[in-house]
């Protein structure tokens, strides 16, 4: 897990780029603080350089040529048509084998962000065709594998990676993002230069590097929300590059053409209606478990200490259930370490409290629990240094899961495993269940409406209005069913009657991304590695060829889950009714302790004054409007600030 910068001078002129590439990696110092490397290329070669972070022993170990002892501070590096910059978190092989920029075959040159969980696998098949390896990280499989594959190689990758190969023999430059966006890229395109980073404010640290707030998406973010999986960011001119996404190209070509993702991986739901069957749901439940805890073996590979965010839910203990199971499997004796956010000391806050859950399943599996509560005297200051960490403006405070890796960040753990993915993909959320009775054969209707009426969370007029539509669909053409709903006054929207699988893969694809963006830069804030074992592709492709009516049945969502663990769990967790998902008490905070701030910090925005938004934040505040909407007034309110001032171009703030 680390962090990459580079730059790349277009029309391929030597130019000065050591102060660049120097600032923009300094800037990202959090993803990796254990090592620091550059590498600098012109027409008589490449000159490798440390910094200051980087370990000057054990160069032994070095899988290429040996370690030259220059600073990329020093007043003699020379110009350079492309620099790489890399800051390491040390997670597997901690020796200087480990280093980056990485050379391979005295050809390709990597600088790479994330893990290849099944490098091991890969390592031995490329063995096989003779391929020799001076080091024990994935990051040298990953070049070997790419002059065996090509862009092919990126089908046999299962992890979480965000890299640029230079193939210095066709002067081609290969970037690839992981299949779910766990791993961040962005860039921008000056008039002459090609510049990169994991973070976009080690683009921002850039000297040519001119930006400005993008009004059409701090636009779309207070109407929606963030949208982490599109192109844009909040920042003009600055990019995302497309997850599941690749590009191969001269690097020639990248003045005239641009950048023009190629998608290598879709995920395709089965959109059947197929009833359930008891013999069925069983054997795919054995199948969910198997793979899922597959793919929580392959995340346990490290070299450093792993434990578990617990939130008190289905998923979460699930996964520590699975670590448990390896662990002991490998005899390790030491109890696993979990880490929770709660909310037991005030009254006001205990909607949102797990605790009891949490502390259930620590007795139960005999973990070792660490929790936290987020202070409210502390909100302010850990607020803005979310905002800092995320960058492009967040939907809500995002406390519980900011103090959680905190909590990790002060321990000794290096790696986390969670829970994120399983709700989008086993259809956890009772929003889904608009398509499930849309789409659901009305002999079953009857049936299944009793069973949700008495879930709590669940809106039976909104169940009603769902199995209104399943009857009209079946006897009125699409048009007139749409005149017949607006005629009623209801917003007719044609995605609730789309099969409820399709759903869930758009919202994998989509909303799932936004999540993921917040457990990366919250996570690496903290230099904290996060590793999702339900965004495992082969476990993704399954439950998407699961018919939907083993995910939603008799009155349970997420049904193949809980039958799943069933008797593996306690039946206060398995079975369990409720929904919250690390909450945090943004009412109360916001419309009580809080309220003034938010008011103050919105009415003084002169950002946006100009955007004429934000100018009725206390009549709103006094409504029963939900306080979330005005967070996001608030956060980018703040992010302005953050991110439009002099500090943040040099060495931020955080």
């Amino acid at each position: 897990m680390c962090g990459i910068t580079g730059i790349i001078n277009l029309d391929n002129r030597a130019v000065e780029l050591a102060g660049d590439i120097y600032r923009m990696t300094c800037n990202i110092r959090h993803r990796g603080p254990d090592d620091e490397g550059y590498t600098l290329f012109n027409k008589d070669g490449c000159i490798h350089y440390y910094g200051d972070d980087t370990p000057l022993t054990g160069h032994d170990n070095s899988p290429s040529k040996a370690y030259p002892r220059h600073h990329i501070n020093e007043e003699n590096t020379p110009k350079a048509y492309m620099a790489f910059g890399h800051r390491r978190l040390s997670i597997i092989d901690l020796s200087f084998s480990g280093h980056q920029p990485m050379e391979y075959l005295d050809r390709y040159w990597i600088v790479y962000n994330g893990e290849i969980y099944n490098y091991l696998e890969i390592k031995q098949e490329l063995q096989g065709l003779g391929y020799a390896f001076g080091s024990h990280s994935d990051t040298e499989v990953i070049m070997a594998a790419y002059d065996r594959w090509g862009v092919k190689c990126l089908e046999k990758f299962n992890g979480m990676w965000a890299f640029v190969i230079y193939d210095s023999k066709k002067n081609n430059i290969f970037i690839a993002r992981d299949r779910f966006g766990e791993k961040p890229l962005y860039y921008c395109i000056t008039k002459e230069k090609f510049i990169f980073a994991s973070e976009i404010k080690a683009i921002l640290a850039h000297s040519e590097v001119v930006s400005a707030p993008n009004i059409s998406y701090c636009t779309e973010y207070i109407k929606d929300g963030p949208k982490e999986y599109i192109k844009e960011t909040a920042f003009e001119n600055i990019y995302r590059f497309a997850h599941a996404s690749y590009v191969e190209m001269p690097i020639s070509e990248l003045r005239r053409s641009g950048i023009q993702e190629v998608r290598y991986w879709v995920c395709i739901p089965n959109a059947s209606e197929e009833r359930y069957d008891e013999h069925k749901a069983r054997s795919y439940a054995e199948k969910y478990y198997e793979l899922l805890s597959d793919a929580v073996r392959l995340r346990l590979r490290a070299d450093v200490k792993v434990g578990a965010a617990l939130s008190g839910g289905l998923d979460s203990s699930t996964i520590v259930y699975m670590i448990n199971e390896h662990l002991s499997s490998q005899g390790v004796s030491e109890k696993l370490e979990t880490f929770s956010s709660i909310y037991k000391s005030s009254e006001a806050t205990k909607d949102c409290d797990e605790s009891g859950y949490i502390n259930d399943l620590s007795v139960f599996l005999n973990v070792r629990s660490n929790q936290t509560e987020p202070q409210l005297s502390e909100i302010i200051a850990e607020h803005k240094k979310m905002i800092y960490a995320m960058e492009n403006p967040a939907v809500g405070p995002n406390m519980g899961g900011w103090y959680t890796f905190k909590l990790i960040g002060s321990s000794e753990v290096t790696i986390n495993l969670d829970g994120h993915g399983a709700d989008e993909q086993l259809a956890g959320y009772f929003i889904y269940l608009w398509r499930y009775f849309a789409n659901l054969p009305l002999s079953e209707v009857a049936r299944e409406y009793r069973a949700f009426a008495g879930v709590p969370g669940v809106s039976r007029m909104k169940m009603l209005l769902s199995i209104g539509l399943n009857v009209l669909r079946r006897i009125l053409p699409a048009k007139v069913l749409k005149i017949l709903t607006d005629r009623i006054g209801m917003k007719y929207n044609m995605s609730i009657l789309e099969p409820v699988n399709n759903i869930l893969t758009e919202s994998t694809m989509t909303g799932l991304v936004n999540l993921i963006h917040y457990g990366d830069s919250q996570s690496m804030a903290h230099s904290i590695e996060s590793r999702l074992p339900f965004l495992d592709h082969r476990l993704a492709e399954f439950l998407a060829s699961v018919p939907a009516a083993y995910k939603i049945h008799n009155g349970w969502t997420k049904y193949l889950a809980r039958l799943a663990m069933d008797k593996k769990l306690p039946d206060s967790i398995t079975w369990r009714k409720d929904k919250m998902g690390w909450p945090d008490p943004t009412e109360y905070w916001f419309k009580g302790p809080l309220k003034e701030w938010l008011c103050q910090e919105v009415e003084n925005s002169s950002f946006l004054r100009d955007m004429r938004a934000g100018h009725d934040v206390r009549r709103r505040i006094e409504s029963r409007e939900p306080a979330i909407n005005l967070v996001r007034l608030l956060n980018l309110s703040i992010w302005h600030k953050t991110f439009f001032s002099s500090s943040v171009r040099v060495s931020g703030n955080s």
